[in-house]
């Protein structure tokens, strides 16, 4: 797996651990493919779930079978609020909850 593949993987799972309804599977493959192209076109990704999920995790959870309107609170019940995360190629910068920034996640792959 290349440095790209294993950013995207880890973060569509990051955030697939937080869903809390839909097709699991089917939310981390969407969101790991809409990551990867971000990562491979300009190198970094944002993802955000403020009270509503933004962009690829909307996308995504409507891949996954969930009904979100991306607005008016649609999200509860689906993803956290206050949720974002900075992805790029070698680390991940996540933020669970207002102003709580985490430890940033590195990203490591395995050497053949």
């Amino acid at each position: 797996m290349n440095q790209i593949e294993a950013a995207a993987q880890t973060a569509a799972e990051w955030w697939g651990a937080r869903l809390e309804r839909g097709d699991r599977a089917k939310f981390v493959e969407t969101l790991r493919d809409l990551i990867r192209k971000d990562l491979e076109e300009c190198g970094h990704c944002e993802l955000s779930c403020d009270y509503d999920p933004e962009g690829h995790l909307l996308a995504a959870v409507r891949a996954c079978g969930v009904e979100c309107s991306g607005v008016f609170f649609s999200a509860q019940g689906i993803l956290p609020q206050k949720h974002f995360t900075r992805i790029e190629t070698d680390l991940i910068e996540p933020k669970e909850g207002y102003g709580n920034w985490t430890d940033p996640i590195p990203i490591v792959t395995e050497t053949p």
